[in-house]
C-alpha cells in the first residue's frame, strides 16, 4: 500500500500513518517541517491557500508529478490532504488521474475545513470536492468534518489527528492488524474488504452496536443508493470455537435488518476473531462482540446537500470580501479650518 501527503495537513497526517510516505509540498515552510523525510517540493512560496493558485502550480508542473509516480502500479494508493488548503485541495484531481492512469486503486482522506476558518478555506473545499466529482465513479473519498472534531476533541489537534488516523486505520488495515487467525463460520478475505474500500464513490464508517440501532456513518448515511456495504462482526479471542454458531445467527439478524434499508447494494458479511476491549453497546454486560460497518458508494446527493451548504457560506463570505470600500468624509470644511494647524 502506497501513503501520499500533500500539503502540510496532508504530510502531517500520512507521516503519522506511515513511516515510509511520499511526502508533496509548494511551500518552503512546510518541507522544512520534515526533514527527516523525502519530501517532493513543487514551490517554494505556496498556493497563498488559494485553490486557483495551486491548479496553476500542478499545471505547469504535471510532467514532474507524472515521473514521481511512474512506479506506482497496480498499487493501492492513500492520499491524505486537507480540503481547505490550496495546494493539498487543487492536487487531488490531478494527483488521482495520474494514480488511475496506472492502474491504481485510490481512496483520498481529506479534511473539510471548521467554519470560523472561513474564506479560502471554505471556497478551497467546495471546489476541490467539486474538482473530483467527474472521478467519483473511480475514486473512494473519506470526509473529516473537522467543525464536528474541533467541539468533540475541544480543539486538540492531536487528539483529532490520532482520531482521524484510526478510523482510516480500521479502514485499511482490518484485517491485517486488527484480525487473528482463529475459526470463522462466516469468512471475510482481503478482496471483499479492498472492493468496498477502494470500490469508488464516497465511503464511511462506524463501529455503533447495530444489533441495538442502525449504523451512524461520520458524515454520510446509509440508504438505497447506498453501492456496498460490509458488516463485520469482532467475536472475542476467548469465545471457543464450538459456541461460534451462535454468532453466526446473530450476525444473520443484524445483516436481513440492514439489508432492509439498503435493498440494492452488495452486502458483505463476515465473523471476524479479535480482543474485544469495548463493544459500545447500551448495555455494559455485552463484552464479547463489536460490529464495524463500512459502506462506500454512499448516496452523492446527501453528500452534495452537506457541500452546498458550505458552497452558499463560502459564497457569501466571497461576495462581502469583494464589495469595493466607499468612504466618505467625515469632516466638514469649518472642522478642516480647525484642524489645519
Amino acid at each position: 500500500m502506497i501513503i501520499i501527503g500533500v500539503g502540510n495537513c496532508g504530510m502531517v497526517l500520512a507521516s503519522k500513518f506511515s513511516t515510509d510516505p511520499i511526502l508533496i509540498s509548494t511551500a518552503h515552510q512546510d518541507t522544512v517541517n520534515f526533514e527527516d523525510k523525502e519530501v517532493y517540493s513543487f514551490s517554494k512560496e505556496g498556493a497563498s491557500k488559494r485553490f486557483r493558485t495551486g491548479v496553476k502550480i500542478w499545471e505547469n508542473n504535471i510532467a514532474k508529478l507524472k515521473d514521481i509516480f511512474e512506479d506506482v502500479r497496480d498499487e493501492k494508493v492513500v492520499i491524505f490532504s486537507s480540503f481547505g488548503g490550496g495546494s493539498g485541495s487543487s492536487s487531488l484531481n490531478p494527483l488521482s488521474r495520474i494514480l488511475l492512469s496506472n492502474n491504481n486503486k485510490v481512496l483520498i482522506v481529506g479534511v473539510l475545513p471548521f467554519k470560523k476558518e472561513i474564506n479560502p478555506p471554505l471556497a478551497n473545499s467546495v471546489q476541490s470536492i467539486n474538482s473530483l466529482m467527474t472521478l467519483i465513479q473511480h475514486i473512494s473519498v473519506l470526509i473529516f468534518d473537522n467543525e464536528k472534531l474541533k467541539k468533540e476533541f475541544k480543539n486538540n489537534w492531536n487528539d483529532i489527528n490520532d482520531y482521524i488516523i484510526k478510523r482510516v486505520d480500521y479502514i485499511v488495515n482490518l484485517l491485517d492488524k486488527f484480525s487473528t487467525d482463529q475459526y470463522s463460520p462466516l469468512t471475510l478475505d482481503q478482496s471483499e474488504l479492498d472492493s468496498v474500500v477502494f470500490g469508488g464513490g464516497f465511503i464511511d464508517f462506524s463501529n455503533d452496536f447495530i444489533e441495538e440501532k442502525m449504523p451512524k456513518l461520520e458524515y454520510g448515511k446509509i440508504d438505497k443508493e447506498t453501492k456496498n456495504c460490509l458488516i463485520a462482526m469482532f467475536v472475542d479471542t476467548d469465545i471457543e470455537d464450538e459456541e461460534m454458531s451462535k454468532y453466526h445467527n446473530v450476525i444473520t439478524n443484524v445483516v436481513d435488518r440492514v439489508s432492509s434499508k439498503i435493498s440494492n447494494a452488495r452486502m458483505i458479511p463476515g465473523i471476524l476473531r479479535g480482543s474485544v476491549n469495548y463493544s459500545n453497546a447500551k448495555e455494559g454486560e455485552i463484552k464479547d462482540r463489536a460490529y464495524i460497518t463500512i459502506a462506500s458508494g454512499l448516496n452523492i446527493e446527501k453528500y452534495i446537500q452537506k457541500i452546498e451548504k458550505i458552497r452558499d457560506l463560502a459564497v457569501k463570505k466571497a461576495t462581502a470580501y469583494a464589495e469595493d470600500y466607499r468612504g466618505s468624509k467625515f469632516i466638514d470644511k469649518s472642522d478642516n479650518k480647525v484642524l489645519d494647524i
